[in-house]
C-alpha cells in the first residue's frame, strides 16, 4: 500500500509503510540517522529542527522538519533520508514526486523543472529539483506559496535524499533553503552522486 505523506502543504510519496509504524520521536539535540551517520542537528544558523518522525519501525525511513527564519520570513524544510525503492531509478523517484505534489492541489504549477547540485553543493547537476506555485497554510493561515522538491539518488542506489520547503509567495528564502542543505553535515555515503 502505498501512504501519502502530507509536508508542509504538499504531498511527497515515497514508501509503502503500515500506519502502525510511523512515529514522532522526541528528541533533543543533535539526532543521528544510525543506518546512514546522518546527523540532523537541533539548530543550524536560522534552522530550528522542529520534529524527527519515522515512517517504519525500524528507524531507516526518516524526515527531519526545520523552521527556518530569514529576515522575518518563515519556510519550512522537511529533509528526508530513505531507502530507495528496488527497481526504480532516479528520474522515475522524482517523476512520482512531481506527479504527487501537481496531483494534490487544484491550483498548483510547475514553474521550474532543473537539475541542482548534490546536497553539499560539491557536485553538480547531481540531484533533481522542482518550484512549483500553489495555495496552501503557513502559520495557520491559507495563502499563496512557493512550493521546492529535491531529491538526491546517492552512488550505490540503496539511499534517497528528499527535501521539501515551503514559503509565502511574497517571500523569497531559496538561498536559505540551500545554505541549509549545503550547512549540513552529509556522509560521503549521502553526498557521492551515482554514476
Amino acid at each position: 500500500m502505498i501512504v501519502r505523506r502530507l509536508i508542509i502543504g504538499a504531498a511527497l510519496l515515497l514508501t509503502a509503510l503500515p500506519a502502525r509504524a510511523q512515529q514522532d520521536l522526541n528528541v533533543e539535540g543533535d539526532w543521528t540517522h544510525a543506518a546512514t551517520g546522518m546527523v540532523f542537528p537541533e539548530r543550524l544558523d536560522n534552522a530550528l529542527r522542529t520534529r524527527i518522525h519515522w515512517f517504519d519501525a525500524e528507524g531507516l525511513d526518516v524526515s527531519a522538519g526545520y523552521a527556518l527564519r530569514h529576515g522575518g520570513d518563515l519556510g519550512l524544510v522537511t529533509l528526508y533520508v530513505y531507502p530507495a525503492p528496488p527497481g526504480r531509478d532516479c528520474a522515475a523517484n522524482f517523476s512520482e514526486i512531481e506527479r504527487n505534489v501537481v496531483d494534490s492541489y487544484g491550483d498548483v504549477q510547475r514553474v521550474e523543472s532543473d537539475r541542482w547540485p548534490s546536497p553539499s553543493g560539491r557536485v553538480a547537476g547531481a540531484a533533481y529539483h522542482a518550484r512549483f506555485t500553489l495555495t496552501g497554510t503557513l502559520e495557520g493561515k491559507e495563502q499563496p506559496l512557493v512550493s521546492e522538491s529535491y531529491l538526491f539518488c546517492p552512488a550505490g542506489g540503496t539511499w534517497l535524499v528528499a527535501a521539501r520547503a515551503s514559503w509565502a509567495r511574497s517571500s523569497d528564502l531559496r538561498q536559505s533553503f540551500v545554505a541549509l542543505l549545503r550547512a549540513l553535515p552529509w556522509p560521503a555515503t549521502l553526498d557521492t552522486p551515482a554514476e
